[in-house]
């Protein structure tokens, strides 16, 4: 066997090792090989809806624990809260649920900032959802002055339930104003 294969023949016979590399007309196809791409499937039309209990949803998207946990306290009284620390999860619920106001953590680990803010663009339902990003302090004055981000606000870290207040009170005007 010159083909190298004289030192695999210990760990198995070698007409199997012949059957495994032998001619491909002879073998039987696997069954992936007869994957077809149209296979006839509709896509489903997928849109987000408002809550159903007639509650506000504010999605919440942070890599941090402990921010996720405030947001939850703070919101989940009165709004409909969804917290996420991966914004592809977040991004697979707001397919099904139509947020009125979105949290985001400017410097996010798995997917930038501006990604998220440009996938959620993308549903016309979603084109007018505010966006609020969550800074610290001595980021704030950096992200004021940015126009290209598309997002509402800023809210800074340590989360205060005050200007927290603020923002939703602003927002409701604003929908109220706006019949949104």
């Amino acid at each position: 066997m010159a083909d190298g294969l004289d030192k695999f023949i210990k760990f198995g016979d070698e007409e199997e090792i012949q059957d495994i590399l032998g001619d491909a007309s002879e073998r039987q196809p696997h069954p992936n090989e007869n994957f077809v791409l149209d296979d006839d499937l509709e896509t489903p039309d997928i849109r987000p809806v408002r809550s159903e209990n007639g509650r506000s949803i504010i999605v919440v998207i942070d890599d941090d624990y402990q921010t996720l946990d405030l947001m939850k306290i703070y919101l989940s009284r009165d709004y409909e809260c969804a917290v996420f620390s991966d914004p592809k999860e977040a991004i697979f619920y707001m397919n099904t649920h139509l947020p009125d106001i979105i949290f985001l953590d400017c410097y996010m680990t798995v997917m930038s900032a501006k990604k998220i803010i440009s996938i959620v663009r993308l549903y016309k339902e979603m084109a007018n959802v505010p966006i609020y990003f969550m800074v610290y302090e001595e980021e704030r004055g950096v992200f004021e002055h940015r126009k290209d981000l598309e997002v509402d606000g800023l809210i800074t870290r340590p989360i205060a339930r005050g200007e927290l207040q603020k923002i939703l009170d602003k927002e409701r005007l604003r929908e109220y104003l706006t019949g949104d």
